[in-house]
């Protein structure tokens, strides 16, 4: 009976620890990480465990953990949401739904929309970036192929060893910058650039050697944004 109790105390212990909120984390422009609590945002004024600080710039740009999605503007922070004042309007997220967001200058951004038709290959995006930069995508459209018919997310659980890229999904829009590896980028796509080079974009066909049965064009729009490095970033907890 006590080394039941003794399990059961230790289960419980577990549970509790993995309860604990995990805090927040923001990187300043000149290095310093900081660990805490976020409390407020307006714009460049940042409240951070009690404490104020102040960022480089006016706007930032707001990551979305789902879908890849962005947003820049004017931010605030209340009650557990981000508000992203732009030109257009007003746009609101809960606290855990945002990745990170990052203050910089918009001159640092770049963004352009590219064909990719599934018979042409390695398609260049035109935009050059680095391991510093981060980079966003988009893309619609549909493809047809030998296995099937699917959009730039590719056909679920269908590769093949033959395939362009074989460990993305037959269909799949992938990517490669430089010398690295490709990856699967699928229909959304944020992260920081897996190299240093130009941007490729392609569709995963089944058959690399081969075009035969192969049609349709996947439009793709890809944002490139400042990184980490040299400016200020938040990166909020799942509470």
């Amino acid at each position: 009976m006590n080394r039941i109790k003794a399990v059961v105390f230790l289960v419980l212990v577990v549970m509790l620890a993995g309860c604990k909120s995990r805090p927040d984390r923001m990187i300043t422009a000149d290095g310093n990480v900081l660990s805490g609590t976020l409390s407020s945002i307006e714009g460049r004024h940042i409240v951070f465990n009690d404490s104020e600080t102040f960022v480089e710039y006016e706007e930032g740009r707001v990551f979305l953990r789902e879908g890849g999605t962005s947003v820049r503007g004017y931010i605030t922070f209340d009650g557990g949401i981000i508000t992203v004042r732009t030109d257009s309007g007003e746009r609101e997220f809960a606290i855990g739904d945002v990745n990170s967001v990052i203050w910089s200058d918009p001159a640092d951004e770049t963004s352009i929309t590219v064909q990719v038709p599934a018979v042409d290959g390695w398609v260049n995006s035109g935009i050059s970036v680095s391991p510093d930069e981060r980079i966003s995508i988009h893309a619609s459209g549909t493809v047809s192929m030998e296995t099937g018919t699917c959009g730039p997310s590719g056909i679920d659980y269908f590769s093949t060893a033959t395939a362009l890229v074989p460990g993305a999904t037959n269909g799949q829009l992938v990517m490669t910058v430089g010398e690295s590896a490709p990856v699967a980028a699928g229909s959304t796509w944020t992260g920081d650039s897996p190299g240093i080079g130009e941007l490729w974009l392609a569709v995963n066909i089944p058959n690399r050697g081969s075009t035969a049965g192969v049609g349709g064009v996947y439009t793709v729009t890809v944002l490139k944004t400042a990184g980490i490095a040299n400016n200020s970033v938040l990166f909020p907890a799942v509470k």
